[in-house]
């Protein structure tokens, strides 16, 4: 199918004349206001028309027959046995969806046709047996080109051939008869043993021929003679392997199990399992049998674990004419004992290793996440708006902040947000490393580079945060020498250990941070200009908390949280005074100094369960705050103010009874409720 240019019934000829211009085609459907096929009108019946004014497409269109309309999912074949040639495809609800052509249709299904036959005889020349095909009455329709060696006649010229004439004294009553079970027989064929096997062909449950496959056995019963001739070494070397102590396989060139011993099946749990012929990978976990009949190399006492214990094994190819048609295998039990103790030594060493992985996978992981940082300020939330999207790309990210503003915490979370996040998180803090270790942190070194290197070298932590993220902390402590080696490591995107001729490509996404001014050390010399541009990708500046006052009392409280659980002290809060205090004061450490003022004050509560202005350090209070208190005439137009609006909600809003009660007239009584805008 395919949507040609449609026309409505409503429209003018005149209209119409103009898309048959465009378009190079000799009809067009015609639709009614419900987009329902109603007729075809044809360039051929315009062309009659002089004089198009006034005229629809209405007036000429052919009508359709609704033999011409099929549904968009109805079988292509139900339109051969109709008399039109062209016909309109309509959706369930009738809407008209397309136009088909019975020639098209046709076309399609030669092609598949076509296709189908060349596959079939594709598939009748793989096959490696004779093939015949049979009609219902025994006759042959068709032949693959092994018949020939197996009948002695060419395949073209049995075609229409009775199955009675190509095989003699052949009972085809089961082939002529209408049966629909296969089977097979055996056939004495010039002095060659035919198996003969019948698969019958039904359509509609209707039998209407078969498909007969001929094989040759007389080869495999040449090789069954000289198997005879091999079976009495083959018993005794089996009654071998049977009463051997020791566990024995053989597998061949391929790794296939050819022979294995009772003990050998009795350790594997598998003594009534039939094994030989199977994937020797398949019944042997860790082995190695398979590969040694590959490099032909022996393994002598090789240690290897099955069902979880280590045991020893040898394993020794058979040659024949320079090649391995054979591996023999032999598990030793003997020394149980030292196999014991080697096995105890070896699941110690596995469990440190274990433990040492699982402290680096802890110590390698970025632990928060934005939902972390704790904040409400425009300040906060423009940050943690750009940390989020620079987490959606692989850009080096550049974090500047005063000491304490969490630009760690920031990193962290970039971290966990971006596709890197099940890789690992590294961090270093370029000034806390001596500059002369620092090159031997980032990149590593190889053995004996230098005195004092560990034996067997060490990884660098760039290498360690291969495909994750590298937190290079105080950035601008790093000394010049390093800047240029960091230069090329991101330029190169590779690394090499000290002492080392080898280079080593790594993917790291670098986030680095600093709270100096970076400007500044430019300047001054002190930090490259080039190595500038490769971090500052993406900047990233981390308010100051005394840019952000409006977040200290969640912060507070975040913290008290933290710590009352961790001091086990029953803290519900911080008091309006004490956060008026935090928030007056000048914070130099920003947000780590306020977490250890708030753990400090629980740390020295005695009593209570509200932390107060004299829980909080002298710096912060000691000073005196005249902000905090009221003059005289405020205190007093609070109370009296108060003291109205108790007494009116307790006279249930009676403005009398209130001055009554109050002792004043009714006339100042109003006044004062003017006076505080009191709505009563």
């Amino acid at each position: 199918m395919k949507n040609p240019i449609i026309i409505y019934e409503n429209e003018s000829l005149l209209d119409v004349s103009e898309k048959i211009k465009k378009y190079s085609v000799d009809s067009f459907p015609v639709l009614n206001v419900h987009n329902e096929p109603i007729g075809i009108l044809t360039e051929r019946s315009l062309i009659m028309i002089k004089d198009f004014s006034g005229q629809t497409v209405n007036d000429i269109m052919k009508p359709v027959d609704e033999q011409c309309i099929v549904k968009e999912f109805e079988e292509t074949n139900t339109i051969f046995n109709k008399s039109f040639e062209l016909f309109f495809v309509v959706d369930d609800l009738g809407k008209f969806k397309s136009l088909i052509r019975k020639r098209h249709v046709m076309k399609m299904h030669y092609e598949k046709l076509e296709y189908s036959f060349f596959k079939h005889k594709s598939l009748m020349a793989c096959i490696d047996s004779g093939v015949l095909l049979l009609n219902r009455v025994g006759d042959i329709v068709e032949a693959n080109d092994r018949v020939e060696e197996i009948f002695h006649s060419n395949p073209n010229d049995i075609i229409g051939l009775n199955i009675s004439e190509l095989i003699d004294h052949y009972d085809i009553t089961g082939i002529k008869a209408a049966d629909k079970e296969s089977y097979s027989t055996v056939l004495n064929l010039r002095n060659k043993k035919i198996i003969l096997y019948k698969e019958p062909i039904l359509r509609k449950n209707y039998y209407i021929g078969c498909v007969l496959t001929a094989r040759d056995i007389s080869e495999y019963n040449r090789i069954e003679e000289q198997l005879t001739s091999e079976k009495t070494e083959k018993e005794i070397l089996k009654t071998i392997f049977d009463m051997a102590y020791d566990g024995l396989i053989v597998v061949d060139s391929e790794g296939y199990i050819k022979m294995i011993s009772n003990a050998y099946k009795k350790f594997l749990g598998l003594e009534k399992e039939k094994l030989v012929g199977k994937h020797v990978t398949e019944v042997i976990e860790n082995t190695r049998l398979h590969i040694v009949a590959k490099t032909g190399v022996s393994e002598i006492g090789d240690l290897q674990k099955i069902k979880g214990d280590y045991i020893i094994a040898s394993r020794i190819p058979v040659f024949e004419n320079g090649k391995v048609t054979n591996v023999v295998g032999k598990v030793m039990f003997r020394n149980i004992g030292e196999l014991d103790e080697l096995y105890n030594k070896i699941t110690k060493i596995e469990q440190q290793l274990e433990n040492y992985r699982d402290e680096i996978t802890q110590m390698n992981r970025a632990q928060y996440r934005f939902s972390n940082i704790v904040g409400k300020s425009n300040a906060i939330k423009q940050s943690i708006s750009m940390a989020k999207k620079s987490a959606y790309t692989d850009s080096n990210v550049l974090i500047l902040g005063e000491s304490g503003t969490g630009k760690e915490l920031f990193a962290q979370s970039i971290h966990n947000s971006s596709a890197r996040r099940g890789n690992a998180f590294i961090k270093v803090n370029c000034a806390a490393i001596p500059d002369d270790l620092l090159e031997s942190e980032l990149f590593g070194y190889e053995e004996g580079s230098f005195t004092g290197a560990k034996r067997g070298g060490k990884i660098g932590k760039f290498e360690a945060a291969d495909q994750g993220t590298i937190f290079l902390d105080e950035i601008g402590d790093m000394p010049l020498n390093m800047q240029a080696k960091l230069l090329r490591t991101i330029q190169e995107r590779e690394i090499e250990r000290i002492g080392s001729t080898q280079i080593k490509k790594i993917d790291v996404r670098i986030i680095a941070a600093t709270n100096r001014n970076i400007q500044q050390m430019i300047e001054a010399k002190k930090f490259r200009l080039d190595l500038y541009y490769r971090l500052n990708v993406v900047t990233l500046r981390i308010p100051a908390l005394r840019e952000r006052t409006e977040d200290i009392e969640e912060l507070s409280k975040n913290f008290i949280e933290k710590f009352r659980v961790r001091y086990l002290k029953k803290i519900e809060t911080i008091s309006e005074s004490a956060i008026m205090k935090l928030k007056r004061y000048n914070w130099p450490g920003n947000v780590r100094e306020l977490e250890n003022i708030i753990e400090r004050a629980i740390n020295i509560m005695d009593e209570g369960s509200v932390i107060k202005p004299k829980h909080l350090p002298l710096d912060i209070t000691s000073s005196y705050d005249f902000e905090e208190f009221k003059t005289l005439k405020e205190i007093v137009e609070e109370t009296e103010k108060k003291a109205i609006l108790n007494c009116l909600e307790a006279v249930n809003y009676n403005k009398s009874k209130a001055s009554r009660i109050l002792g004043i007239s009714r006339t100042a009584f109003y006044e004062k409720i003017d006076k505080y805008g009191l709505e009563v």
